[in-house]
């Protein structure tokens, strides 16, 4: 009877055509609003498709979370390995991400031995590079390494990847690099030896709304069965996620309400199960949107988020959170900046988000109207404690 009953669901009808499209993974056949920095991209890395010398180039590709820098850089991997066969050039494009693999090593080992099939145990990194070069050579092939979240590399550990290419010598340099990172992870590890080293920066923008809707009306139309998803309900998914200017955002909540429409057997995707799908993947549960943050940002939620919890309250004013904040910068050994430094803090977490601002009463037994402060999904204590963690993690930097 229970087998029966599995087969059902799994056989059953869906909403999905293929629900994979709407995967973080995937890779689709266009990206749509992204065409200039993709021809900035392949025009730099020209020069690699050229058959008389070879060349290391260095890119950094920037920008906030879900704005489509990893997948700029693995389309234009992909199409530029396809122009180089074409003209008869051999080239690997190869992305790590630090998040798995943490140092230099981790990435010349795995390189060496899942890539080009030699033993890589008992090297040191000189001897890998050296390994590596001698294969690259013998095989007339060119490397692309992609380094996403690079910043949790370091610049060191970058540079010395970038500096392997320079064993070749002017003209036969063999290894280029794509550095991924946010703005500002990349300002922070930005030196003048790294900086000396990089070709171009290419700075991604957030979305627009428009620019949302095109992208999402794609991926539906890759996703969803004709008929599923309306143009109203793109749009709606579309003014949610122009409010961080985060596709991927916007892509999950897709993904979230099919699979609500399928668990309640509908043949449509309605607005309340955008709403529901929304709640799941709201930004301020992703932890990339505070990892974004830098540290009087990442206090000055800390102290908004001590002052709700403490006082059981669904709202404050800039006075009562700036104490909060003072107190937070004292017991985690920074200087508290001035008050209208603190306003911009508090107007940076509206812009992405994580607080509610608007202008109403003070509350019970308090007149007058100011402009106070909310949490809208996530709870307080979440935030405390996510915020925590964040600023550990930069302390150990």
């Amino acid at each position: 009877m229970e087998e029966d009953f599995v087969e059902k669901i799994l056989l059953g009808a869906s909403v999905f055509r293929d629900e994979r499209s709407l995967f973080p993974e995937f890779l689709p056949q266009k990206l749509p609003r992204r065409e200039e920095e993709i021809s900035r991209l392949a025009t730099d890395f020209r020069p690699l498709i050229q058959k008389k010398g070879s060349f290391a180039i260095n890119i950094a590709i920037t920008g906030t979370a879900g704005v489509g820098k990893t997948a700029v850089a693995r389309y234009c991997g992909k199409h530029i390995k396809n122009a180089a066969k074409k003209k008869g050039i051999a080239i690997k494009f190869i992305l790590y991400n630090a998040h798995t693999f943490r140092t230099k090593t981790s990435i010349l080992r795995n390189l060496l031995t899942d890539h080009f099939n030699v033993t890589a145990r008992g090297f040191s990194d000189e001897e890998i590079l050296g390994m590596l070069v001698k294969r690259l050579e013998k095989d007339d092939m060119r490397l692309i390494i992609t380094l996403d979240e690079a910043n949790l590399l370091g610049s060191d550990e970058i540079l010395s990847i970038i500096h392997a290419s320079e064993v070749f010598g002017i003209g036969r340099s063999r290894i280029s690099t794509i550095i991924i990172c946010r703005r500002t992870e990349w300002r922070a590890i930005l030196n003048a030896p790294l900086s000396g080293h990089i070709h171009d920066q290419i700075n991604i923008p957030g979305y627009t709304r428009d620019e949302l809707v095109d992208i999402l009306t794609y991926r539906a139309q890759l996703a969803f069965n004709p008929g599923v998803i309306s143009e109203e309900i793109i749009e709606m998914v579309a003014e949610i996620a122009s409010q961080t200017q985060n596709a991927r955002h916007g892509i999950e909540i897709l993904l979230r309400a099919g699979k609500m429409a399928d668990y309640e057997h509908n043949s449509e995707i309605n607005a309340e199960n955008v709403r529901r799908a929304k709640v799941g993947v709201y930004p301020e549960l992703r932890p990339d949107v505070l990892d974004d943050l830098n540290d009087h940002e990442l206090l000055t939620a800390l102290g908004l988020a001590r002052r709700l919890k403490h006082h059981g309250i669904t709202a404050t004013t800039i006075n009562e959170a700036y104490k909060y904040y003072q107190i937070a910068c004292e017991e985690k050994g920074f200087k508290a900046q001035s008050m209208s430094a603190f306003r911009k803090y508090v107007s940076h977490l509206d812009s992405v988000g994580i607080i509610g601002k608007a202008v109403g009463p003070l509350g019970r037994g308090r007149r007058g109207r100011r402009a106070r402060i909310t949490l809208y999904d996530l709870p307080a204590t979440v935030l405390e404690e996510r915020v925590l963690k964040i600023l550990e993690l930069h302390n150990k930097k």
